[in-house]
């Protein structure tokens, strides 16, 4: 501190002070010249000891430089401009000045060096204040941008040609240029940031421009649609025939594949709108080239028609304006006729046996042919088929019948004091059956007998297996008048059944019956076909007539569309005639032999 010594001065003088005393102590033995030289040791070590006193320092710098900082930040504002700071960086320089000043108050009190120091501290701060202050940025790069934007702008011209552009996506750029003309002119207020966030917006401007400069379009699609309708107008025909073209249909494709031809060759200069004009406007001749293509007439079938029959089976669609036009190979008309009746429809009548002839129909719509198609007539004799003497008319079946005995005539009612028993075997199975009381009388001796058989029956499949045995029990019994009835349920050679027992014969003639298999040997079958339906005759029962099987024969090919008819020619024949149009007829099936050569 000021007023005070420096560390180690008093140790030096203390050892000055020392070594005197020493010489002095033995002053006796000194000469004059050793007394001298120790009062000159002590001397100099108290003026060295004096020199080494600390003393205030000369703080007129550290003011000075006060001044001067309290200057600066006066004139500095707290902003976001060129030339402002943050309220923080004009905070901290403050506190710079402020702590200078607490030196340079108490500047007795500092040495030299801290004032020195203080006013370094300071001028450290306002070296870092100044650096805070906010510059003006480099504007070369929105300059470049500008110019660039310039040159673009003034090189476009307004229109809808190829390298051009609107009116207002001029104006817009023009507007882009002008607003960052005007940051540029005020750059020396521009901090950097806005320099560049103007630099960016201009050249977003100027590539939205540039994408605006309308180019040439992608002329792929036009080639390949011109290439392909020339190779259609190449191989395409002009005539009459299905799948021909109509007359001067190809010249109409070739003046339109010529005109997209034109824009092809010029299109570098062509716009992608201008391109797909022409593009369509080929397709849309194409299409309607391929409109004028003579089409086939759909469902015209070939025809085979008997002598004198008639045949409307093809017809043909017209539209308003289209008419009509047949043509017959047999221009004679031998084999066949051919009209339309009524419009569309054709009609062909056979009038005789020949054939195949060809029959070609057109749609004409304004004197040209637009559809065409043809097919082939043949005409036959009607067939008939007549049948071989058929002596037998019995096509009966016997059916299938049941095991099955009937009773003697019961003349007893009351079997009290004379029991009868029996039992019914019947699969391996034996079923008792006795009766030893008075039948009822609300019944007939037979019916209420048979109720008693049919009541041991059922309560024997009810003891042997509950309602399920019962349910599929195999035989039955029930009565009528004076008699009553055993039978199976199943019919055929495989049902049987035997009566045993000692009273059996007390109510039948015998003691078994079976039952008998169906015969279906007098059945017969065969079929009546016209070519197209076919009837399946089956006969599997007596006939009293010829007659009674003729008309059987003609309600079987009437119901399954058989264009035929049976007729009778004698007691033991007849005879099948065709009435289709193509005159076909054929037997066949499992019994033909048995009724047709």
């Amino acid at each position: 501190m000021v007023g005070q010594y420096t560390v180690g001065s008093k140790d030096a003088l203390k050892a000055a002070i020392d070594e005197v005393q020493l010489v002095l102590d033995n002053q006796k033995n000194k000469t004059v010249k050793q007394l001298l030289d120790a009062q000159n040791t002590l001397e100099q070590a108290v003026l060295a000891f004096e020199n080494n006193k600390v003393t205030a320092g000369d703080a007129t710098d550290l003011n000075t430089r006060i001044s001067e900082v309290t200057a600066s930040l006066s004139g500095t504002t707290v902003g976001t401009g060129v030339g402002e700071v943050s309220q923080s960086d004009k905070e901290a320089l403050q506190e710079a000045i402020e702590t200078a000043q607490d030196v340079y108050e108490a500047r007795s009190d500092k040495t030299q060096v801290q004032l020195n120091e203080a006013s370094a501290t300071l001028d450290d701060a306002l070296t870092t204040f100044k650096g805070k202050v906010i510059k003006a940025g480099d504007a070369a790069a929105l300059n470049t941008k500008i110019s660039e934007a310039n040159t673009i702008l003034g090189g476009t011209v307004v229109g809808t040609g190829v390298g051009q552009v609107s009116q207002a996506d001029k104006e817009a750029l023009q507007t882009a240029i002008i607003t960052a003309q005007g940051v540029y002119d005020a750059r020396a207020d521009k901090i950097q940031t806005q320099l560049d966030e103007a630099t960016v917006t201009l050249n977003t401007a100027f590539t939205a421009f540039k994408d605006k400069v309308i180019k040439a379009g992608d002329a792929t699609a036009l080639t390949t649609a011109v290439n392909e309708a020339k190779n259609l107008h190449t191989n395409a025909e002009e005539g009459a025939t299905a799948g021909q073209y109509m007359a001067g249909s190809k010249a109409v494709l070739k003046a339109a594949i010529d005109s997209a031809q034109l824009v092809l060759d010029n299109a570098s200069s062509k716009t992608t709108q201008q391109l797909e004009d022409a593009k369509t406007s080929l397709n849309q001749a194409v299409e309607a080239f391929k409109n004028s293509k003579v089409t086939a007439l759909s469902g015209l079938v070939d025809i085979t028609i008997r002598t004198n029959a008639t045949d409307s089976s093809n017809t043909v669609t017209l539209q308003d304006g289209e008419t009509l036009v047949l043509t017959s190979s047999d221009e004679s008309g031998a084999v066949a006729a051919v009209t339309e009746n009524p419009a569309g429809t054709i009609k062909v009548t056979g009038i005789a046996a020949g054939g195949p002839i060809t029959v070609t129909a057109q749609v004409k719509k304004d004197g040209k042919v637009i559809k065409a198609g043809a097919f082939k007539v043949t005409t036959v004799v009607p067939m008939s088929i007549i049948s071989k003497t058929i002596a037998n008319l019995d096509f009966s079946t016997v059916y299938a019948t049941q095991a099955k005995l009937v009773s003697k005539p019961v003349t007893v009612g009351d079997f009290t004091g004379n029991r009868k028993d029996f039992t019914i075997k019947i699969n391996g199975e034996i079923i008792p059956i006795y009766v030893y009381w008075k039948l009822s009388t609300d019944f007939p001796l037979g019916a209420s007998m048979g109720s008693v058989v049919e009541s041991h029956i059922q309560q024997y499949y009810i003891d042997k297996g509950g309602a399920e045995a019962l349910m599929s029990r195999p035989i039955s019994a029930y009565g009528f008048t004076d008699t009553f009835q055993i039978s199976t349920f199943q019919t055929g050679s495989a049902s049987s059944f035997t009566l045993e027992g000692k009273d059996w014969s007390y109510f039948f003639e015998q003691s078994s019956a079976t039952g008998k298999d169906a015969d279906t040997s007098k059945n017969r079958t065969f079929t009546i076909s016209d070519g197209t339906n076919t009837a399946t005759i089956q006969l599997t029962s007596k006939f009293a007539t010829i007659d009674a099987l003729v008309t059987r024969l003609n309600s079987r090919l009437t119901n399954a569309n058989v264009e035929a008819q049976v007729e009778k020619i004698s007691e033991t024949q007849f005879k099948i005639t065709s009435t289709s149009a193509s005159g076909k007829l054929i037997v066949d099936g499992v019994n033909k032999l048995d009724f047709f050569e």
